[in-house]
This record gives C-alpha cells, sequence and structure tokens, in this order.
C-alpha cells in the first residue's frame, strides 16, 4: 500500500479540485459522460469544443452522497473542521432538492422521467452520514421519505429465489447492483435506528445476488426476467468491485450465512481484473479504455478482500493504488478515460467519477464514511 500520506496528499489535491471548479452552496455540479451516445461519442466532441458552452451542468446524487462521505471521512482524519462545514452544507443541499414525494429528480435528459433506485440510494446515504453524526431528526426524515417510496412505489420483482428491487419506477430487468445498493442502505438504516422492519427485505435480496452469481465468481448485470433479457457483462471489474465493498460492509454489521462464500468467490473474480500497469481492465474481454475511477474501487476492493483474508494474491491492491497516483494529474484532478479512440481523447472534468476516486484513496484508513470498520 502506498503510505498513508501519499494517498492522503492525492486525496486532498482531489478535494481541492472538486471544490474549486465543480462546488457551489453545497451542491457539487458538472458535465457528465452521460450514457449512450454521449458516452461513446459525443464526449469527444464536446471536449474538442470546450470553449462552447455546453448545457451539460448536472447534479448527481450519486456525487453528492461520495462528497459528503469523503467530507465526513477527511473531517474525522484530520480534525478540521471546514470538512465538517462542506458534509453539513452539501447535506442541506442535498435535502433541498428532495421531492415531497421522497425521491430526487434523474439529471440527465434522456432519463428524467424515471425515479433511479441508485439516485436516490446516494441522496439517502449522504443525509444518513450526516444524521449519525448531529442526530437531527430531518436528515433521518427525508431517508425515510425516500424508503417509504423505494418500497412502496418502486417495489420488487419477485425471482425464483428471492427478489430483486426495481431500477427505476418504471420496472426493466432484474439488476443485481441495484439491490446490492439497497442493501447496503436497509442495514445503515436498520444500524443507525434499530428499527428491525428495514431487515425485511434484505435476506430476500441477498439470496437474489447468492442465485445469480456466477461459476467465475461474477455478478451478472442482467438477470433474465419479463421486461429484458440476461446481459452477464458489462464494466465486469468496475462493478463487481462496488457490489463487493458494499456486501462486504453490509455484512460486517449484519453478518448472514449467505454472504461469506458470495465475497469469496467475488474477491477471486476481482483479482483477474488488474492488469500488468496496475490498472483496472476495463471489460472481462478487453483492458482499454484505461478509466481511474474504476481502478480506485478495485484497488479499495481488494484491499478489503486482503483485509478479510479473502485474497489469494497479495499486492495487487498496491498496484493499483500505485497506478491511481501516477495517473493523478497537477492540479489534482483525473481524467474520465483514455485509449478510447485513438487520437480522440476527452479532457473535461466530470466531478461524479471525481467523487468517486476520492471516496476510494481515502478508504483503506477511513473505512465506508460512517467511521472504521
Amino acid at each position: 500500500m502506498p503510505p498513508r500520506d501519499q494517498l492522503f496528499q492525492a486525496a486532498e489535491r482531489l478535494h481541492a479540485h472538486l471544490l474549486g471548479r465543480h462546488y457551489d452552496r453545497g451542491l457539487v455540479h458538472g458535465p457528465d459522460a452521460g450514457v449512450r451516445f454521449n458516452l461513446r461519442f459525443w464526449r469527444f466532441l464536446k471536449s474538442a469544443l470546450d470553449f462552447v458552452p455546453w448545457r451539460d451542468d448536472y447534479v448527481f446524487m450519486q456525487t453528492q452522497g461520495y462528497w459528503i462521505l469523503a467530507n465526513w471521512m477527511l473531517h474525522e482524519a484530520t480534525g478540521e473542521p471546514r470538512y465538517r462545514k462542506l458534509a453539513l452544507e452539501s447535506s442541506e443541499a442535498t435535502l433541498g432538492r428532495q421531492t415531497p414525494e421522497g425521491f430526487w429528480t434523474y439529471p440527465l435528459p434522456e432519463r428524467k422521467h424515471l425515479i433511479a433506485t441508485v439516485e436516490g440510494g446516494w441522496g439517502a446515504m449522504g443525509l444518513l452520514a450526516t444524521y449519525v453524526r448531529e442526530r437531527e431528526e430531518r436528515y433521518l426524515a427525508a431517508v425515510l421519505r425516500w424508503y417509504d417510496f423505494l418500497v412502496k412505489r418502486i417495489g420488487f420483482q419477485a425471482h425464483r429465489r428471492g427478489e430483486a428491487i426495481n431500477y427505476f419506477d418504471k420496472p426493466r430487468g432484474k439488476i443485481p447492483n441495484n439491490s446490492v445498493e439497497a442493501v447496503w442502505l436497509f442495514v445503515h438504516l436498520w444500524k443507525a435506528t434499530g428499527e428491525a422492519r428495514f431487515l425485511g427485505h434484505v435476506d430476500a435480496m441477498l439470496e437474489f445476488i447468492a442465485a445469480e452469481q456466477l461459476a467465475g465468481g461474477e455478478i451478472p448485470y442482467i438477470v433474465e426476467g419479463p421486461l429484458e433479457g440476461r446481459r452477464d457483462h458489462y464494466l465486469c471489474f468496475q462493478y463487481n468491485a462496488f457490489q463487493f465493498l458494499k456486501l462486504a460492509w453490509a455484512q460486517a454489521l449484519w453478518p448472514r450465512p449467505v454472504l461469506p462464500e458470495v465475497l469469496r468467490r467475488l474477491a477471486g473474480f476481482l483479482e483477474k481484473g488488474v492488469t500488468p500497469t496496475g490498472a483496472s481492465a476495463a471489460s472481462c474481454h478487453k483492458l482499454q479504455p484505461e478509466m481511474d475511477y474504476h481502478t480506485a474501487v478495485l484497488g479499495a476492493a481488494l484491499f478489503e478482500a486482503e483485509r478479510l483474508g479473502l485474497a489469494e494474491q497479495h499486492g495487487l491492491s498496491d498496484r493499483c493504488f500505485v497506478r491511481v497516483l501516477a495517473r493523478q494529474r497537477p492540479a489534482g484532478s483525473f481524467a474520465y478515460s483514455t485509449g478510447n479512440y485513438g487520437r480522440w481523447h476527452d479532457s473535461r472534468s466530470y466531478p461524479r467519477p471525481m467523487a468517486m476516486t476520492l471516496f476510494h484513496l481515502l478508504y483503506p484508513f477511513c473505512g465506508d464514511g460512517f467511521g472504521k470498520m
């Protein structure tokens, strides 16, 4: 593992970039790589014509959640009150964006009509992290509004074993990652309140995840159902690293008998994702493009696998973090991706993946944002 000081210095430089470039009155905002056509092509043209005032300044609750957690982590690691102030200001701004029904509007125009499980979950997670430290009931009330909306309006799909939470308020295929995110939130809600009702769906979602884990340890991207066909692989190591961490954190809070084997097999799969340079492979089938936030979360997941005694190969986490540090730009930022299309490149500053990178640089020393594990 790179020395703690190196990781902290990298995190503080990245934090300074996000604060100076993307932060305004509690909100972290800016362009996003997006989905579909924008992700595959349009963003490269926007980067080449960066002098054009593109109308793509977005606020994601996923960014807000990671940012709030990272500020609490920095505050507790350094004792500096400015980080607490930022966490509180960002929590207030997140609270102000919640609708009376309990959800947060999806920022991308092509999905504006949908209410996303992950977006609401991250808005709620940020507020819950602030609640457990400040114990102000309005933060918890906002989290409970989201929980009620999620369970009653977004809901679940039955499966041959267990159940899967829906991706949007308009159901599509069964996507395990959303159930993993919900498990982490529900277990933390139980821990924060002591109310057993928040555990009511957890075992069923874990049964679904365990039932669909592939022989090689990977958790598939989409499980077939009446609304969508099966898709096993998508950003394999990135998605599975996020899932490994959240399942490991949930297991630490509320141990379940189904999870140790899931985590063991998942750790073995993740070890295959570290390339010779230390970067995360782009997918199960190709190494490029290289995406630094993928490498950061893979490094954090492999660190956790070693800590839990699940690693078969040691030192892989170190290689990932060394690679991330080597790729940081002088001003503290990170590129979104490199090696996409030859000479084409995207040099714009994207706050969402950088907020994730900030969190995972801090993770080995600060835990999951709710205190050291």
